[in-house]
C-alpha cells in the first residue's frame, strides 16, 4: 500500500477501508484520584491521551478505524462479576468525597471518585464493542485505548487499579452472542493478572497466559503467580504463568517464553481470537515494573501471535511512564498495520513529578505542547515486520531468565503434544 504524505500526516489513498480498528473516548479520563495531592498515583489520567496523541502525530489513526464506544450493561457486568460488586461500583457514583475515600481504603490498591464507575464501564464497553468489530470479520485487529485498567479486577471486589474486568467481561460477551469460542489471552502486564486467571481457572475454552514479576513483595503478592498454578479440573493445563524472579527483564527473556513455549503452545490451542492484556510497565524506564522491555520488542510479539491468529485485539493495562507507554503502544499498532517504523528514542526515567496534580485544563482533555518525541513516519525502519528480522531477535536471554521458562515448559508439558 503506497502513502501519500502531507507533513507529518499519512492519507490513505481513495478505496482504502481501513481494517484495524481502535477505540478511545476522553471521557476515561474523569477517573481520577480524589488524593492526587497528597498522594500522586501512577494510574494517570493522561495515559490514554498520550498514546491516542502519538498514534494522531504519526500518521497511525488516519489508516485506523474509530469504534464507537458504549458503556457495558448491568447483564453484561454480572456476566463475569457478582450483584454485590455491581451494587457497591453503583453507589459510588452518589457519594460524597469523603465517602469515596473511606471506600477505597476497604479494597487494596483502588481509587474512586463519582465517575470511576461509568469510566470503568466506557472501558469494558470500549473492549468489547472493538472485540466484535473483529470478530464479525468488520476489523482484522485492534488497539482499546482504555482506562481504568482491568485485569486484577476479581469477581467480587475491585482492586489494583482495576474496577471491573474488561477482558473477562468481553470474552463472556463474545462467547454468548458471537461465533468466537476460543480465546487465547496473553498478559504481558509485569503484574499478574490475578482477577482474569480467577474467572477462567477452570475454563478450557480459555488460554491464559501471563508473564510477570513474582519477586517478594511485588503486587499482588500471594502464590496465585506461581508457575505451579495450572487450572482446576477441565480447566487445567490451560492456564500458563511465566513468573520473572526478579526485576530487570528484558527483550530477551520475553521473546525466548515466545519462541520455546508460548507460540508453540498458542498454535495447538488453535484459538478463534487472541486478547492481549497490554500493560507496557515492562518497559524501558517503567518506575514500577523495574525492567527492560524496548518498544521493537512489544511489536515483535504484537506481530507473533497476530502469525499465530490475525484476529487479535491489544487491551491496554498498566504503563505509568508516559513516554514509554506510548512509544510501545506505538510500535504494537504500526505492527498491527504492517507498516514500517522506527521506534522512538529511550524514555527518561519517571519520577513522581510525572504524577503531579493534573490542571484543569487537562482533566478537560486539553494538553500542553510537548516536543519529547517527533516520530519518523515512513522513515527508513528498523525493521520491516513483513519482510526483515527485527534487531531484538539477537538478544539472548538472561540465565535466570531462561531458567524460568526452561521450568514452566517442564511443568506445562504434559499437558501441550508442542511440548
Amino acid at each position: 500500500m503506497s502513502l501519500e504524505r502531507k507533513g507529518t500526516k499519512a492519507v490513505v489513498p481513495a478505496g482504502v477501508v481501513p481494517k484495524v480498528g481502535y477505540v478511545y473516548d476522553v471521557r476515561m479520563k474523569d477517573h481520577y484520584n480524589l488524593n492526587e495531592v497528597e498522594y500522586p498515583h501512577p494510574e494517570d489520567p493522561r495515559r490514554i491521551y498520550w498514546i491516542y496523541d502519538i498514534l494522531d502525530r504519526s500518521g497511525c489513526l488516519q489508516l485506523m478505524r474509530w469504534v464507537h464506544i458504549q458503556p457495558v450493561t448491568d447483564t453484561q457486568i454480572l456476566r463475569t462479576h457478582s450483584r454485590s460488586h455491581l451494587a457497591f461500583l453503583r453507589t459510588t457514583e452518589l457519594m460524597e468525597k469523603p465517602s469515596l475515600i473511606a471506600a477505597q481504603r476497604k479494597y487494596e490498591d483502588v481509587y474512586l471518585c463519582a465517575l470511576s464507575q461509568y469510566c470503568a464501564r466506557l472501558s469494558a464497553g470500549g473492549l468489547l464493542a472493538l472485540c466484535n468489530e473483529v470478530a464479525r470479520g468488520h476489523l482484522h485487529s485492534g488497539l482499546a485505548i482504555i482506562r481504568p485498567p482491568g485485569h486484577h479486577a476479581c469477581q467480587n471486589k475491585p482492586m489494583g487499579f482495576c474496577l471491573l474486568n474488561n477482558i473477562a467481561i468481553t470474552i463472556k460477551d463474545l462467547q454468548t452472542c458471537s461465533p468466537v469460542q476460543r480465546v487465547l489471552v496473553v498478559d504481558w502486564d509485569v503484574h499478574h493478572g490475578n482477577g482474569i486467571q480467577e474467572l477462567f481457572y477452570s475454563d478450557p475454552t480459555v488460554l491464559y497466559i501471563s508473564l510477570h514479576r513474582y519477586d517478594e513483595d511485588f503486587f499482588p503478592h500471594g502464590k496465585a503467580g506461581d508457575f505451579t498454578q495450572l487450572g482446576k479440573g477441565p480447566g487445567k493445563g490451560y492456564n500458563i504463568n511465566v513468573p520473572w524472579t526478579t526485576e530487570g527483564v528484558g527483550d530477551g527473556d520475553y521473546l525466548y517464553a515466545f519462541r520455546e513455549l508460548i507460540l508453540p503452545v498458542a498454535r495447538e490451542f488453535a484459538p478463534e481470537m487472541i486478547i492481549v492484556a497490554c500493560g507496557f510497565d515492562a518497559a524501558v524506564c517503567d518506575p514500577i515494573g523495574e525492567c527492560n522491555v524496548t518498544p521493537e520488542c512489544y511489536a515483535t510479539m504484537t506481530a507473533m501471535l497476530k502469525d499465530v491468529c490475525p484476529k487479535i485485539v491489544l487491551s491496554l493495562e498498566g504503563g505509568y511512564n508516559l513516554e514509554a507507554i506510548a512509544n510501545s503502544a506505538l510500535a504494537c499498532a504500526k505492527a498491527l498495520l504492517d507498516v514500517k517504523w522506527q521506534a522512538g528514542l529511550v524514555p527518561e526515567a519517571a519520577t513522581v513529578s510525572d504524577y503531579a496534580t493534573l490542571s484543569s485544563a487537562e482533566m478537560n482533555g486539553l494538553q500542553a505542547t510537548r516536543a519529547t518525541y517527533v516520530p519518523a513516519w515512513l522513515a527508513l525502519p528498523r525493521w520491516d515486520p513483513t519482510k526483515e528480522v527485527p534487531e531484538c531477535f539477537a538478544a539472548r536471554p538472561s540465565e535466570l531468565g531462561k531458567e524460568v521458562v526452561d521450568r514452566v515448559i517442564q511443568e506445562v508439558g504434559p499437558y501441550w503434544q508442542c511440548l
